[in-house]
Parts: C-alpha cells; structure tokens; sequence
C-alpha cells in the first residue's frame, strides 16, 4: 500500500524480518515501487538463514531506501504535480474568479447602466413633465397676468371714466351753483333782491338741469329746481324734487317742504306735524329760514306749544347767522313783547329797547330797509335807554332812502324840509318829495307820514320849491305861494300817477 512517510517504511521492514524467524518455512518477498512481497522457502538451513536473513535485511534496507527515495521522488513528484495542479487549479480558481469578477462587474455595471438609463429616462421623462409642467404654469401664469392687465386696465379706465365723469358733474354743479347761488329759502331783503333771485335761476336753469342729469343727488341743484317748479306753479314736481334736495342734507328744502306743509300750498294739504318735523331737520341743518319758522310756530302755539323762550331762543339762534327777518323780528320782541303774554317778561328781559338797536342795525346793514326805518323811527322819540338822536334818525332814514327805499326817500325829504339831523334844506326836501311820487308807491296823503298821523305844515320854501317844479313838468297852474291846498295836491297826485 503507498505510503506517505519514510519511517512508515522502515516499520513495515521490521515487521517483515519478525515473521520470517518465526516462521516454519522459508518465504519469498516480492518489493515493487512502494508494495513489497515477501516469498519465504520452506524449510530453509539454519545457517543460512542468518545470512539470508541478513542479506534479505540488507536487501530490504537498500529496497526500502530505494523506496524510500523512490517514495520521496514520487512524493516530491506528486507534490510538485498536486502544486502544480494547485497553482492550476489556483490560477484556474483564479481566473474564473476574475471571470466570475468580471462578470459581476459587467452585470453590475450593465445594471448600472440599466439603472443610469431608467434614472436618465426618469430624468427625461421628469424634465419633460416639469417642462410641460412650466410651460403650462407659465402660460396660466401669463393669462392670469394678461387677465390681471386686462382687469387692472378695464378697472382704470372705468376709474378714468368715473373720475371724468365726478368731474364732469362736479363741474355742472358748481356752474350750477356759480351762476344760482347757494340754497336759500330765507326771505329776500327787498324786492329787488328777489327779482335777482329769480333772474340768476332763469339764467342757471340749463345749468342745473344739466347737473342733476349728471348728478342726481346734488342737493343744491336739485333745490334750485324745484324753486322754479314752485314758482311755475307745478307744485307737486316741487315737493319731489324738495325731497330729494332734503334727502341730500339741504337745510332750506325741508323747510320749503314745512312751507308746503304750513301753508297748504297748491293740492298739498295741510299737516302740521309734517311741517314742524321739516323745520326742525331744517334748524338741525342750520338753516336760519327754517329756525325762524319753528320761532313763529312757538310764538302761534302752531303744532308746538306756545313758548315765549324757545321763540325768543330761536329768533337768536337765526339772527346770530345773519338772518335779517330773525334780526328785525328779535328786535320787534325786544321793543314792544310782541310774541311774550302780556308783552313783557322780566326772566326774559322783555321789553329791551336797547336790545334792539344791534339787531336792527346788523339787519339795515344786510340791506333790510324796515331795519333802517325801524331805527330811525326809535332815535326819532327814542326808548328805554335809548335816546332820541336826530343825526342817527337822518344817518338811517338816508340809509334806506339811498337804497330805493319809497317811503324812505319821502321820510329823507321830510328831515330835510324840517332840518332834522341837519340844516334845512327847502330844495332838497322838494325834489325828494317828488322822487318819492314817482316811485308810484307812495300815496300823497302818506308823503310826509315821517312826521307822524298829524305831521306839521308844509314849510314855505320848501312847499313853493315844490310847487315850482309841478308848474315845470306842466302839473300845477296855481300860484307859487307856497300854500298847498287842493291845486297843489292835484299835482301832487297826477305826479304820483
């Protein structure tokens, strides 16, 4: 059997030389490469058999040697064979290794690459759709822009054309109100003044009727309308266009509207509720007309109560704006109670002559021309702590008489033929009597009425002054005597007529 070590085959030799003493005959031993057999011959001398046993010893030392080295040869062999097939195998190992390696790597990297395509088409594909995606955006983004531009510019053109129409309106109001004048339904101070009322609405009425076709709560225009409709006579259009004044916060429409409502004007019945309701929105607006009013009802007891402070209230209220008719109508209260039970009233401090005299004068200076005779009249015989003062009687007679006041200018030429205030003069007092007559409102018989129900005879030379100028204008053919009777009275009145 093969051995793999050398002392394995010295062993077996031992063993071999045991059995060949021992045994009966004698044994052949046959040895080939590594297997060794052992023929033993029967019955064998016993001298020989030393030697032989010796030799075959020898024989089997050298064989085993032999084997031995043999062995070692075909160990070294099959070692250099097996390190061979090591290395072979090693190497095979190996490249297989770096096949299997390169495999791997060429699956990894295929894989790889499979993996870089999928992410590169995914990346593709996420581009794309993000392109889309912001093309999409963009494009909404851009029409939402567009519809925003397209808003903004609708929105400032509507702005524009807001504005320009504000503007335009605003402009018809204020041309309206321009060429009107404010809402007022104050009384006028004369007539002149209220025929100037009515000429600046003639003119203003295209005016105003433009502004409420481009601003139909413009309260102003709207009253200034509805005065015309009232003064037309169309009373019900009025009281609509009143309303609409009122509702826009005009003070003088409500009280246009207690006038309706006061007075019964036209079909509108009367209702004093609703007239006392419009004058008090009037006197919350400040309107000095409407205050004035609600002091008359409280003076009436006319749907309020009659309440001699709150009239006398009221009145002050008015005429601390200026309001001339509160002012005189004050003054009137403070001269002679008018208004107050039983004509005076200590708690109210009525009668107040004294009190009088402001108001009277701050009405004459607003141009009222019965403030200024009423003024004239009270420095004529003078008052409770007012003296009498001819230089202020003539200051306000003049006053009037300058202002085309008739009964003025007659009172003026009656100072001046008496030398009231100031010395006579006989001229003067003759052509103011007959511009007082060809005013044709004052009546002969009411000529000299400043010198009272029996004013004093006629002053000669200013009687003969007149008389010469009746004879001028061909109206007198009597003497110039200085006597006026009948012939020159007749004058008088043709002068008149």
């Amino acid at each position: 059997m093969p051995f793999s070590r050398p002392q394995d085959v010295t062993y077996t030799r031992l063993l071999i030389l045991l059995c060949l003493l021992a045994a009966p005959a004698p044994i052949a031993i046959a040895q080939q490469g590594t297997d060794t057999a052992i023929i033993i011959a029967q019955d064998p001398a016993p001298e020989d058999a030393a030697a032989e046993a010796e030799r075959l010893a020898a024989e089997a030392r050298a064989a085993a040697e032999a084997a031995a080295a043999a062995q070692a040869v075909a160990i070294a062999q099959a070692q250099a064979e097996a390190e061979a097939r090591r290395a072979i195998v090693a190497a095979e190992i190996a490249r297989l290794a770096e096949e299997r390696e390169a495999l791997r790597r060429a699956e990894q990297e295929a894989a790889a690459a499979a993996e870089a395509e999928r992410l590169a088409a995914e990346a593709r594909a996420a581009a794309e759709a993000a392109t889309a995606a912001q093309a999409t955006a963009i494009a909404q983004a851009q029409a939402e822009a567009e519809a925003r531009r397209a808003t903004v510019a609708a929105e400032i053109a509507r702005l524009a054309e807001e504005r320009a129409a504000r503007q335009l309106a605003e402009a018809a109001v204020a041309a309206c109100m321009d060429r009107a004048g404010p809402a007022s339904a104050e009384v006028p101070v004369s007539e002149a003044a209220q025929r100037a009322v009515f000429a600046r609405l003639r003119d203003a009425l295209a005016l105003c009727q433009e502004a409420v076709s481009l601003a139909p709560e413009a309260g102003g225009p709207l009253f200034h309308l509805a005065t015309v409709a009232q003064a037309r006579g169309e009373h019900r259009e009025a009281v609509a266009l009143y309303d609409r004044a009122a509702a826009a916060g005009i003070g003088a429409a409500h009280t246009r509207l207690g006038d309706y409502y006061n007075f019964a004007i036209g079909p509108i019945r009367a209702d004093l509720d609703r007239a006392i309701t419009a004058y008090r929105a009037a006197t919350d607006l400040g309107d000095p007309a409407g205050t004035t009013t609600l002091a008359f009802m409280h003076r009436l007891g006319r749907g309020v109560p009659r309440d001699a402070a709150e009239m006398i209230r009221l009145f002050r209220t008015a005429a601390d704006q200026g309001y001339h008719f509160a002012q005189i109508n004050l003054a009137q209260t403070y001269l002679t109670g008018e208004g107050v039970p039983g004509g005076a009233d200590p708690a109210l401090g009525i009668p107040d002559p004294r009190a009088a005299v402001p108001l009277l004068a701050a009405a004459a200076r607003g141009g009222n021309l019965d403030a200024a005779l009423g003024l004239a009249s009270l420095y004529a015989a003078g008052a409770e702590g007012v003296a009498p003062s001819p230089a202020m009687r003539l200051r306000w007679t003049r006053a009037a008489a300058e202002a085309g006041h008739s009964p003025a200018v007659a009172a003026l030429a009656f100072l001046r033929e008496q030398g009231i205030g100031a010395p006579a003069d006989p001229v003067a007092a003759a052509q103011g009597y007959v511009a007082a007559l060809e005013t044709g409102e004052v009546a002969v018989e009411d000529l000299r009425a400043a010198g009272g129900p029996r004013p004093p005879a006629w002053e000669r030379q200013t009687a003969i002054e007149f008389q010469l100028i009746l004879q001028a204008r061909g109206l007198y053919q009597g003497a110039i005597d200085g006597m006026v009777g009948p012939g020159t009275l007749g004058g008088a009145r043709a002068l008149a007529d």
